[in-house]
């Protein structure tokens, strides 16, 4: 099935600019548990309603049902107005340098914005976890052996 990817272009009064924004709209399903489509991906019942926000966010709808949601719904992403991209590096120095202190003082974000993003980071990899890692029934070796691998890969990372 062929992708159906959306680009947007958003036009300001001088001249036009481009907003590099691609949606696959094949990756989005309803989020409405009452739809008969709901959690269903690929059906092309997802379509683009409206942009709003200063990021230019999607508001899809589902034909099936007429449920509108953000393109952001179920990511860390939900309800921030920062990019995505700036988000995404304050996390990532989180992860190398460890403080949040510092991350803010080199990004010049407030601590508590940047706690917040770590927050909701959490809880979206626990949301993860939880849906994916679950029932697995492994025994005392195969963790043992998950374990080695994972220690041996850090090892080879390094040098």
């Amino acid at each position: 099935m062929k992708n159906l990817y959306v680009n947007s272009v958003i036009h300001s009064f001088e001249g036009a600019y481009h907003m590099e924004s691609q949606i696959n709209l094949h990756e989005h399903s309803c989020c409405h548990e009452g739809c008969p489509d709901y959690g269903k991906r690929g059906l092309g019942n997802i379509v683009i309603k409206e942009r709003y926000g200063k990021n230019d966010r999607a508001l899809l709808k589902c034909k099936t049902c007429g449920h509108c949601f953000s393109e952001t719904r179920g990511t860390i992403f939900f309800g921030l107005n920062t990019p995505e991209e700036e988000v995404l590096k304050v996390l990532a120095q989180l992860v190398e340098k460890g403080s949040i202190r510092g991350v803010a003082r080199s990004t010049k974000h407030d601590k508590n914005t940047i706690c917040r993003w770590l927050k909701k980071a959490a809880e979206h990899c626990r949301e993860v976890n939880k849906y994916f890692l679950h029932n697995l029934h492994l025994t005392q070796v195969q963790i043992d052996e998950i374990w080695s691998f994972c220690k041996k890969t850090k090892k080879c990372d390094l040098h």
